[in-house]
């Protein structure tokens, strides 16, 4: 412990560890037991398992610290090793580590490889059932250090399928490289993702019954413009507003869910002792009822946030399906950015200022523009225009909005083709003056 501390902090009392063998291997994990109690649960040669307790919340959650060897045949002993871990469909385990293998000829700089230890390596993270964490801002982990480097990524990480449901804001973040061959890396875990202060219609809105209502109220309600344009404008700004304020009060879809199997639960268990009453069965009719209907509310909910062909009818609300969606996320998420003075900009605030800042001088200004073309021999002119300016027929509006998508992206009021369709008996009226 007294080496330890010469390089850790000391709120970091607790430690276990692998030896290595020479400049080879060896696998050192610390923790803080004021905030994590940890158990050894399997050590080996090729890496270190450790359970966590939260000493706040209990909270459990496995933690795998990998060394994968380079010489035969202990990677054939370590693939076995990797492969033969039991990862429980309940279970919060991150693997983490060197690998000392990569996942495709991607994973390197220079042509050659070897093929066949990718396919080995990716069939036991098939059959373990990983996710991959990305890695943010590098492509490489390990380089040989020479004047032309070889550069790989041997340094992975990997977690359950319940982790990206636990922890779902979950980064792996490259540090600086001083002295080793391999870059640091950070693991950063949340509970929670950043959610937009943007509006976004939800399509499972349109199923609740008193979403039209709203809608209703609403746009009858809101004064009357002169201009059609900005009437319509100000129509849907006023029920943006009230959407808004109506989903806060929506009732937590997956506490209402959990609530309810625990009352058919309890059913069953008083059905199973003594049968139900009268009352308790009807009681349990209805609640599967309402059951099934925000099922399909969560269903919606999550479709819209990852969409595959590969999931089958019965499987849309499956852990796999919501991590998919998690992973999405993960992927597209832009950890930081570097500014002009060479600082990493973290927070949301001010990645977001310095990309509009980009985006208003990527193609500058000037006061006084030359044309450089002929604008008549590009195009030619078109005497008949009345075509053009003839005014829209409500049939050919009405079959613009049927053949209309419904999960058609949302536009700048945060409406898409779905709340049109809903919606068209109340707002149609003011879409055919405004053509």
């Amino acid at each position: 412990m007294g080496y330890i501390r010469k390089f850790a902090p000391k709120r970091f009392d607790s430690f276990d560890y692998i030896p290595s063998v020479g400049a080879s291997g060896g696998v050192l994990a610390i923790w803080n037991n004021s905030f994590f109690q940890g158990t050894v649960n399997d050590k080996q040669q090729f890496g270190i398992t450790i359970r966590f307790q939260s000493q706040h919340n209990n909270e459990v959650w496995k933690l795998t610290n990998v060394y994968g060897p380079c010489d035969e045949p202990d990677r054939t002993n370590f693939i076995n090793w990797f492969r033969n871990h039991l990862v429980d469909d309940e279970e919060n385990w991150i693997f983490l580590g060197d690998f000392n293998f990569y996942r495709s000829v991607e994973n390197r700089n220079k042509v050659g490889g070897n093929v066949n230890d990718t396919l080995i390596f990716n069939d036991a993270i098939g059959q373990l059932g990983l996710v991959e964490l990305p890695l943010k801002g590098r492509s490489y982990t390990w380089s040989n250090m020479q004047i032309n480097p070889l550069l790989e990524q041997l340094d992975w990480f990997f977690t359950s399928i319940n982790w990206t449901i636990d922890y779902p804001n979950t980064e792996f973040l490259p540090l600086a490289k001083i002295t080793s061959d391999h870059l640091p890396c950070q693991v950063t875990i949340g509970t929670k993702i950043p959610k937009a202060n943007v509006f976004r219609f939800e399509n499972y809105w349109a199923e609740r019954p008193d979403f039209l209502e709203i809608v209703q109220s609403c746009w009858t309600t809101c004064r009357e413009r002169n201009d059609r344009a900005q009437n319509i404008t100000a129509k849907l700004k006023s029920l943006r507003t009230k959407l808004k304020a109506w989903s806060k009060n929506i009732s937590n879809l997956k506490l209402l869910i959990a609530n309810c199997n625990e009352v058919i639960g309890l059913l069953d268990h008083i059905e199973d002792q003594r049968g139900l009453y009268n009352p308790e069965a009807n009681l349990r009719t209805i609640i599967k009822r309402q059951i099934k209907i925000w099922l399909r509310y969560k269903t919606i909910y999550w479709k819209n946030r990852y969409t595959v062909n590969r999931v089958t009818y019965g499987d849309e609300c499956t852990k796999f399906f919501h991590g998919m969606a998690t992973i999405s996320y993960r992927k597209n998420t832009i950890s930081q950015i570097q500014n002009e003075q060479g600082a990493m900009i973290h927070d949301h605030a001010g990645k977001a200022g310095m990309l509009w800042a980009a985006f208003r001088h990527q193609m500058g200004s000037t006061s006084s523009p030359n044309m450089t073309f002929d604008l008549s021999q590009l195009i030619q002119p078109v005497n008949d225009l009345d075509s053009l300016v003839a005014p829209f027929m409500q049939e050919e509006i009405d079959l613009i909005v049927r053949k209309m998508p419904s999960d058609k992206a949302p536009g700048p009021d945060g409406f898409n083709g779905l709340f049109l369709k809903k919606c068209w008996h109340i707002v149609k009226q003011d879409f055919y003056s405004l053509c």
